[in-house]
């Protein structure tokens, strides 16, 4: 059965790719990135070095598919929010208080703040400049979720109102201020959901 065989071989190799990004995460999550090997990742997943670049070519490719996975995986999170959420202005709320409860607890994220302050580690200016990896993407699949629940959004403003929130989002994660999270939020709420267009910025 060519295709049952075929299944069974891709499932093999998401299971690999699955295996090697969990060990990478939990190295970056307790060493700093640049101390962390190819070959130490490689031993904890019980596989050769080669095997390792194979799949994700360099370290830094390596370490762009896993942020994007942890991307991902607040995208589904999100999804759900949205799914549950009566209004917008509700679901606006409840991401952006559910995405900093996980960023206070994401270990990674926090090792990558923390050696980002002192100048140390490479990821952060994914964080910070690089807005192709995080902002837009993201700003692309949040106004998609956003619409696909409330369709009679225009697409403008929802983008502008994506980009907003994404980019406090950032700002907090990166260097929070030190004021009243929860003011905050429901200022930056006010002024997404405020958010009307001229005609000319269409």
């Amino acid at each position: 059965m060519p295709g049952s065989s075929e299944s069974f071989k891709e499932r093999v190799h998401g299971m690999l790719r699955k295996s090697i990004l969990d060990a990478a995460w939990e190295r970056a999550s307790d060493t700093a990135w640049e101390r962390v090997r190819i070959a130490d990742i490689a031993e904890d997943v019980g596989v050769s070095r080669q095997t390792v670049y194979n799949e994700f070519g360099t370290k830094d490719q390596l370490s762009m598919v896993l942020f994007e996975r942890e991307i991902e995986r607040y995208m589904v999170g999100i999804e759900e929010l949205v799914a549950r959420a009566e209004r917008q202005d509700a679901a606006l709320r409840d991401i952006v208080h559910w995405l900093l409860r996980e960023a206070d607890d994401h270990r990674l994220l926090t090792r990558m703040v923390t050696e980002g302050r002192a100048g140390t580690h490479p990821l952060v200016p994914v964080l910070t400049v690089r807005a192709d990896v995080i902002i837009k993407p993201v700003r692309t699949r949040l106004v998609e979720i956003v619409r696909g629940r409330w369709p009679e959004l225009g697409l403008d403003e929802a983008t502008v109102g994506a980009d907003l929130m994404v980019r406090f989002v950032l700002g907090q994660i990166v260097c929070p201020s030190d004021l009243d999270r929860s003011s905050l939020i429901e200022a930056m709420i006010r002024m997404a959901m405020g958010i009307q267009l001229p005609e000319t910025a269409r």
